[in-house]
């Protein structure tokens, strides 16, 4: 294991309170916060508020995440939030929560004299949620005698397809990683695939580590208020609705499909940025409520409930830097049907059908055919399946290595 001083930002956390299901950066995030509090004694945390940061330890981490997970509510707003209009808000909730445990706090251009006067010796700093990943508040740290960074990057995907991304992301994005190849000791990657792109933009004398992410707890089943027909085939397709996953595929095939033993298309996520002609397409689509419907706020147990049973999950994604879906579909048991991404192939290996993201002829014709399988009589290959456990212990090495100056 590493030394026991470790500071885990979770300033992307924060900014996801009151926004509904954690998504896949965020589950990341909220994985390394339970690890830090098992791996290190006293640890530290650090968000970076709308007033400042904090800074806080082992009881605010614990309040925190119990509220976030519904455990316990979100206190009433203090009076900084009422004093600045906002304690309607739950994330200024949570703020209100952290400033009543915090070990210290300061206005954002004072962050280096906080960590000085408040930081143990040899800590590492954990910046894995795309963050408060800027130049001034690495170089806060790293300013810090025998302090180590370490940054989680997902993806390259602003920089190699910034089509996919909101105008000001790819330039935002080039400044983080600025930043981190300025600040960080060590660059820690989801897979090798991520690991190759970032190479292409960053120095090939930084510290890099590929550690495959591991997948939540499974979660019990819970009941769907939507009555689903055990008559009729289903697909899931699961993700935050955007360019990149390339929803409109999906529609294009099910407008293809025949009539005759059309199979029922279950979208579940949040809708994300995308063009207001694809979101007036899904919502006046001829087979919405029929053939094809939208779920936005489902419980991971319920989603659970709607995979399985299904005839597959369905992933046209054009890009991608790890990829949950698939792997909690084969954990299921449910064939995901996937881009043919190298990333992909990297985490499912065989578990999969791959199709070419741009061919719907050929998503079309799989999925006439899948939906006429038995589902009862199919074995599918056992899916070797990422742990938590395994990335831990490959990033604790990384970080001992790094610190001692032995990474290659």
């Amino acid at each position: 294991m590493i030394g026991p001083a470790l500071c885990l930002d979770l300033t992307r956390l924060l900014s996801r309170v009151g926004r509904g299901q954690l998504t896949g950066v965020d589950r990341v995030e909220r994985a390394y916060a339970d690890w830090v509090l098992e791996t290190d004694t006293d640890p530290r945390f650090l968000v970076r508020s709308s007033r400042g940061y904090i800074l806080f330890g082992v009881e605010g981490a614990r309040a925190f995440l119990n509220a976030l997970d519904g455990k316990s509510d979100w206190p009433p707003p203090d009076l900084l939030s009422r004093l600045t209009g906002k304690s309607d808000l739950l994330r200024h909730r949570a703020e209100a929560l952290l400033r009543r445990h915090a070990i210290a706090r300061c206005l954002h251009a004072n962050l280096f004299r906080l960590l000085s006067q408040h930081l143990r010796e040899d800590t590492t700093y954990l910046n894995v949620g795309h963050s408060n990943l800027s130049e001034d508040c690495l170089r806060a740290f790293r300013a810090n005698p025998d302090v180590q960074v370490a940054v989680l990057l997902h993806d390259a995907i602003p920089l190699d397809h910034p089509e996919f991304s909101r105008p000001e992301i790819p330039g935002h994005f080039h400044k983080m990683l600025t930043a981190s190849q300025d600040h960080a000791n060590l660059i820690i990657c989801n897979s090798e695939d991520t690991r190759r792109q970032l190479v292409r933009h960053m120095s090939p004398d930084m510290a890099f580590v590929t550690a495959h992410l591991g997948l939540p707890d499974r979660v019990e089943k819970e009941p769907l208020s939507l009555g689903l027909d055990p008559d009729t085939p289903r697909f899931v397709c699961l993700g935050t609705i955007e360019p990149r996953k390339n929803h409109q595929l999906l529609l294009d095939v099910w407008a293809m499909l025949p009539e005759s033993g059309r199979p029922h298309l279950h979208i579940v996520g949040q809708r994300g940025w995308a063009s207001e002609e694809f979101f007036q397409r899904l919502d006046t689509h001829p087979l919405r409520g029929t053939a094809i419907f939208e779920h936005s706020d489902l419980s991971d147990g319920q989603v659970r409930t709607l995979l399985e049973g299904s005839h597959g999950l369905l992933f046209p994604t054009l890009a991608e830097g790890f990829g949950y879906p698939p792997l909690e579909a084969a954990r299921l048991g449910v064939l995901p049907i996937c881009s043919d991404l190298p990333v992909l192939r990297e985490t499912v290996n065989d578990c999969a059908v791959y199709l070419d993201p741009q061919d719907a002829y050929s998503w079309l014709e799989t999925i006439k055919k899948r939906s006429g399988d038995r589902l009862a009589d199919e074995m599918l290959p056992a899916a070797k399946l990422p742990t938590w456990q395994a990335h831990f212990d490959t990033v604790s090495e990384a970080l001992q290595k790094a610190r001692a100056g032995d990474m290659v």
